[in-house]
């Protein structure tokens, strides 16, 4: 802790992460966090008193014209994005005479694509980017199982026909609104900024998977009380309660708090006091993951457009 002077002594990695996305917290707050309501009223076609024009004003009608322009533009940006059957244009190596080693992987390309449900999910970031002027998506990295047809012998004359799991990565987008995501004020992008993070909830038999499979540690968690500026519709009367607050956090973080969670040193990039790594908060403070970022180029998992 001796390079870090700025930090509390008693301060550790989730207490660090959870004290920056509050300040971020509270400058989304108090900066966008209304317009954004409003935006998203107007969309919905949702009457509230904040959205007069004048006190006299006794019409609660919302007309759906606005709801229709915003739909209808996005359907014409979906529709030029997936037209066509090639959604992929690779090139082939230099002096390659066989073509089929591309189509191969054009065609597996597009057939991940619709097995991890891209189309929509880029639908919904086309939505939110509509709607309140920037569209963000997260990227995972899933194990997903697949059933493939298999055959086994079941005596000498005899085969049985049927199906065999088979576990492979898959990459999927999860749409992200702005009132999830935390970024820092100072940065013009995601790698520009000190760091990012997705904040919402979850439900808690997700984490206790994560957990059964070693993605997240085993510790004791608990649930969170409801806070209407995470939800994706604030004007729920009744929200679950069995859900825990997660923070997913990109980005730099600083050395000596990832050495402190059991961080192996060999596994630092640099000899950087700040490192590129991918924490997981819970209850404000509890790390359920905190890793050296282990994608190859180092970059943030994040996807934001406006």
């Amino acid at each position: 802790m001796d390079d870090l002077e700025h930090l509390s002594v008693n301060q550790g990695l989730g207490e660090w992460v959870a004290s920056q996305c509050q300040e971020w917290r509270s400058h989304y707050s108090s900066n966008y966090s209304d317009q954004h309501d409003e935006y998203w009223r107007l969309w919905r076609g949702i009457w509230s008193a904040q959205d007069r024009t004048r006190d006299s004003e006794r019409s609660q009608l919302v007309s759906p014209a606005l709801a229709q322009a915003v739909e209808s533009s996005v359907a014409e940006i979906e529709t030029a994005t997936f037209q066509g059957d090639r959604l992929f244009d690779i090139e082939d190596n230099v002096g390659d005479t066989d073509p089929l080693d591309v189509a191969f992987l054009r065609d597996k390309l597009t057939e991940d694509l619709h097995r991890a449900r891209i189309r929509p999910a880029i639908g919904e970031c086309l939505i939110n980017a509509a709607v309140y002027g920037t569209g963000i998506g997260e990227l995972v990295v899933d194990n997903a199982t697949e059933l493939v047809p298999s055959t086994q012998p079941l005596d000498d004359m005899y085969n049985q026909i049927g199906v065999q799991p088979v576990e492979r990565p898959l990459v999927k987008l999860i749409p992200i609104q702005p009132r999830n995501f935390l970024i820092d004020p100072s940065a013009t992008s995601v790698d520009d900024a000190l760091g990012c993070a997705v904040e919402e909830f979850v439900p808690m038999h997700k984490v206790d998977i994560l957990q059964e499979q070693g993605i997240y540690r085993d510790v004791s968690i608990q649930t969170d009380p409801t806070d209407y500026d995470l939800e994706a519709d604030s004007t729920l009367d009744h929200t679950p309660h069995d859900r825990v607050r997660i923070i997913r956090y990109y980005g730099l973080v600083p050395k000596d708090l990832l050495l402190e969670e059991g961080v192996n040193e060999a596994e630092l990039k640099s000899d950087s006091m700040w490192q590129e790594a991918c924490v997981v908060v819970a209850n404000g403070g509890t790390v359920l993951k905190a890793q050296v970022n282990p994608y190859m180029t180092q970059d943030r998992p994040i996807v934001a457009f406006p």
